[in-house]
């Protein structure tokens, strides 16, 4: 399966270009067309920023593999269950890799997509609030990713294996040679961002059917491990990051409602 190796410059690029096109849709009378633009314009710079670090995280391989060694150590003394018994347990089952290595690839950014066109075009109260959890999440996890950590399938003295490789379905490639970031493994946002859609649409419809949305991030946690791609910790981690995006994000509405003004009409008495 070909991959796509975007750098973070052509990702800038995209970016201002798509901004471009904004400001000219806007000059043109073509408000909604333009606001659209732009909210595609954020999803390209949070890409930009993600591959701008990955450039830099990936020269500290040694210090990626010694903090990957520490996550492993930590998670079997709290007794998790092993991501390496998962991998053996599909190894077996050929068709079964595939679709978690495909699963791995399109189950990213095709829902987040997916998700941001649908409160767009349906709820479009609640996009600057999806919006912002989105940005605050991914800038959380930036700032985390400074610090390198291998994923599992990166650490075959464990004895875990690069199924996705292996496949022929991988979006890295070996290592060194695909997309920069292969060394920033913690936190997850494959988890984070999984967790952050079935919040956003358990909380946002009231459908009876919003529930299944949970599934995604269960089957995700499941695939990020069973495909060697992440570590437990690297999801919980991210799981963290959105409670506390959340948090601020209610704290921060709260604060914005008590200090907005109030308009002078509502301070009027009430003529009898």
């Amino acid at each position: 399966m070909p991959h796509i190796n975007p750098t973070w410059q052509l990702a800038v690029g995209t970016a201002a270009g798509l901004l471009l096109v904004a400001l000219l849709l806007q000059f043109a009378g073509w408000a909604k067309s333009a606001a659209a633009a732009r909210e595609i314009t954020l999803v390209a710079s949070l890409y930009a920023g993600w591959q701008l670090i990955g450039t830099v995280t990936q020269r500290n391989v040694d210090g990626a593999t010694a903090n990957a060694q520490r996550v492993w150590d930590v998670e079997q003394a709290l007794h998790l269950p092993s991501e390496l018994a998962l991998q053996q347990a599909i190894l077996p089952h050929p068709w079964l890799v595939q679709l978690c290595n495909g699963y791995y690839v399109y189950g990213h950014f095709n829902p987040v997509i997916g998700l941001l066109a649908w409160i767009w075009l349906r709820h479009r109260a609640a996009y600057p609030r999806v919006r912002l959890l989105l940005g605050l999440l991914t800038a959380s996890a930036f700032v985390v990713h400074f610090v390198p950590v291998a994923p599992p399938r990166l650490m075959p003295q464990l004895g875990f294996r690069d199924v996705a490789l292996e496949y022929g379905q991988s979006v890295y490639g070996s290592f060194g040679a695909g997309i920069p970031g292969q060394l920033l493994a913690m936190p997850s946002l494959h988890v984070g961002w999984a967790v952050l859609l079935a919040y956003v649409v358990v909380t946002t419809t009231r459908s009876r059917w919003r529930w299944l949305a949970l599934l995604h991030p269960v089957a995700m946690t499941l695939d990020v491990a069973v495909t060697a791609n992440h570590w437990w910790a690297d999801g919980v981690v991210c799981a963290v990051l959105l409670a506390l995006c959340v948090a601020a994000e209610r704290a921060g509405s709260a604060l914005w409602l008590r200090r907005r003004p109030v308009p002078l009409a509502a301070l009027e008495p009430v003529q009898a």
